[in-house]
């Protein structure tokens, strides 16, 4: 279906371009978002899979590409400009990540790792949002942080580090926009392991209680239709009676940053599974 045909069949022309649609987590917010009437655009670097979302409704369109590469990212803000200039409101929905093996000592990571973890999880969407701000594309935009970010524990160390930095970047990022005056709405989303029925990042952490990705999804689509926009960063927070917590959280008036210390409770949202 062309873009054209695509803005004739739709009457609610709110895009979400979900960067990452193809792991486990991606393909339900696909579908969730789709029942609650967006338009989705899919990535990811599997054209096969992208074509069966498609083929079975669960995207509108798509565009293959790797967020680390400088031609796949230049295609794939080519292909969000696309929309933006047919008139459509347009969000970017970053669900990417690289997640290793937990291996007990940072020492054992070697640099290729490291770079290329680096480069994921924090440096494709740095290189992405700046893309889109030469090409004066100020849009709404959602970032998957993880709860990693804010406490130590055993998980990749290497993930955590470069989560931390993500997190870091959204809130500073939030601190320029209000000093140019840039009006968009920016979200970090911090969720504990998330169980979907695929291999995955949750795949990796068997002995971990997990968030069932349904109700995961539901509560993002839930926050990014402004259920609670008062808030501009979200923890979703597995506690030690099984429980699962959403919090919800503003940049530091001191240092920025989103301090984990300063969240507050919203709701229990619903029991982990492993």
């Amino acid at each position: 279906m062309k873009l054209d045909e695509i803005m004739m069949n739709e009457e609610k022309k709110e895009v979400i371009i979900l960067l990452g649609a193809t792991g486990g987590v991606g393909k339900l917010l696909a579908e969730e978002l789709k029942k609650n009437g967006y338009i989705v655009v899919g990535n990811g670097r599997k054209e096969d899979v992208l074509i069966k979302m498609k083929n079975e409704g669960k995207i509108d369109d798509y565009v293959v590409g790797d967020l680390t590469k400088d031609e796949d990212r230049k295609k794939i803000v080519g292909k969000i400009k696309e929309y933006v200039n047919k008139g459509y409101k347009v969000t970017v929905f970053y669900n990417i990540g690289i997640l290793y093996d937990y291996r007990g000592d940072i020492s054992k990571y070697n640099i290729e790792e490291i770079r290329k973890a680096w480069e994921t999880n924090v440096e494709s969407i740095i290189a992405t949002d700046i893309e889109l701000l030469r090409n004066n594309l100020i849009l709404d935009t959602i970032y998957m942080v993880s709860i990693s970010a804010y406490y130590v524990e055993k998980v990749d160390p290497i993930y955590e580090i470069t989560k931390a930095a993500l997190d870091r970047y959204v809130a500073r990022l939030k601190y320029d926009d209000e000093v140019n005056n840039r009006k968009r709405r920016l979200i970090a989303l911090s969720p504990d392991t998330i169980k979907t029925g695929e291999e995955g990042m949750g795949s990796k952490l068997k002995e971990y209680p997990k968030i069932p990705g349904e109700i995961f999804v539901k509560k993002v689509v839930e926050i990014i239709n402004g259920k609670y926009k008062e808030y501009s960063g979200f923890i979703f927070e597995i506690g030690e009676d099984n429980r699962i917590r959403l919090y919800g959280m503003n940049p530091s008036k001191i240092t920025n940053a989103f301090e984990y210390l300063e969240k507050e409770f919203i709701e229990e949202i619903g029991e982990a599974v492993y």
